[in-house]
């Protein structure tokens, strides 16, 4: 009964959230886009966190990363639909609620992503030794709260807002502060929670960290890229697009984990990303050194770019092909060995079979090859009887 209960909760807070994060991208909409579109792209993050945390509530509901993501995503939620009617409705006598809810968020959600970190995959603690980080999250949280609540000051994020419980003189300051420490130390506890259970996790679970740990790569780039290219006049760049697409790709990488879809294709992902990396990047500077040299030569002919480019396009035209096999092969050689020694097991096999009539033989060589290979508990083989 307990656990049909929460489900049905757990259902109603997605859907609430869902619906609630919808809601303010359409009011966003309708009223010119405030926010320069962003808060549509947060939205759609907040709603894959939710999504994904509810579908492992209801696939693995004694997992609580299911409902830390579910936490995270809907925080998130609330997060924008506040923005949104602060920036519509400013003098609304609830503004000043908002803002202050808005203004103890960063702790919190960066808290749940920690513990996300610790108990991931399997939703237990490490170990017993590490039951305290659940009181210092709560602790810290406690703190941000209290700093932000009790501070007599503008608010930080909303100078024009002051809360209305503020007390003159409490550190506030001070609380902030301790809860950012506590906050920076349990995302350090997180990390090292993950190789932890790398050095001490079978293979399965080695796979189910390789995938977060690709989609927290790939958001580490994405967001030094965006904050190297900012630029507040466009809030809308493709930076800023990529950096979003990458956060919603941590919650993904979480479900597919946990639920195990296609989690050993992780391998295979990882070996073609950086397989196509080193492809582009060689080709890229063979093009850019092509151009440059077909310059140089005719110069003394032409001013015309046309001959050098299209000699260049031809030039990468024709690497393609033969440089991503053998990159590829490289690069198998080392992310996905899987793949790699399946391939040099079937050449093998089919080299060993190439002059081979005995069935009897066959028989023999397609028992051992698969023996050593896949290494079953039981094998048998079937062959038909020829018919005249």
């Amino acid at each position: 009964m307990k656990t049909r209960w929460t489900r049905w909760l757990v259902r109603a807070v997605a859907l609430l959230t869902l619906t609630a994060t919808a809601a303010a991208t359409v009011v966003d909409a309708l009223n010119g886009w405030p926010s320069g579109g962003l808060n549509a792209l947060y939205g759609v993050a907040a709603a894959v966190f939710i999504l994904v945390g509810w579908l492992v509530v209801e696939r693995a509901s004694g997992n609580p990363v299911g409902l830390l993501l579910l936490t995270f995503g809907s925080l998130f939620a609330a997060y924008l639909v506040i923005d949104i009617f602060l920036r519509l409705r400013p003098e609304a006598p609830q503004a000043v609620a908002g803002a202050l809810f808005i203004s103890t968020l960063d702790a919190p959600m960066f808290i749940v992503i920690a513990l996300i970190l610790i108990v991931f995959p399997d939703g237990r603690l490490p170990s017993p030794r590490w039951r305290p980080v659940v009181a210092l999250a709560v602790l810290a949280t406690v703190f941000v709260v209290a700093g932000t609540l009790f501070d007599a000051r503008p608010l930080r994020l909303f100078p024009r807002y002051v809360s209305p419980v503020g007390i003159p003189g409490v550190p506030a300051d001070a609380l902030v502060l301790l809860s950012y420490i506590i906050m920076a130390t349990l995302l350090a506890l997180g990390a090292i929670a993950v190789v932890v259970r790398w050095r001490r996790g079978d293979s399965v679970e080695r796979e189910q960290i390789k995938w977060v740990i690709a989609a927290a790569i790939v958001l580490l780039v994405a967001e030094v890229l965006n904050i190297l290219t900012f630029d507040p006049a466009h809030i809308s760049a493709p930076f800023v697009i990529l950096a979003t697409v990458a956060i919603a790709l941590v919650p993904l990488a979480i479900g597919i984990a946990i639920l195990r879809y296609r989690l050993y294709e992780i391998d295979r992902l990882i070996s073609r990303t950086i397989g196509y990396a080193i492809v582009t990047g060689i080709l890229g500077a063979t093009f850019v050194v092509t151009i440059v040299g077909v310059q140089a030569l005719l110069a003394s002919f032409t001013q015309s770019q046309t001959i050098a480019v299209a000699a260049s396009t031809l030039v990468a035209f024709a690497l393609f092909q033969p440089l991503r096999r053998r990159v590829q092969r490289a690069v198998d050689h080392r992310f996905d060995r899987r793949r790699y020694d399946g391939d040099r097991t079937a050449s093998a096999f089919a080299e060993r079979l190439r002059d081979e009539i005995s069935v009897d033989a066959l028989a023999t060589e397609l028992r051992t090859t698969i023996a050593a290979s896949v290494k079953p508990s039981a094998q048998a083989l079937w062959l038909r009887r020829a018919t005249r």
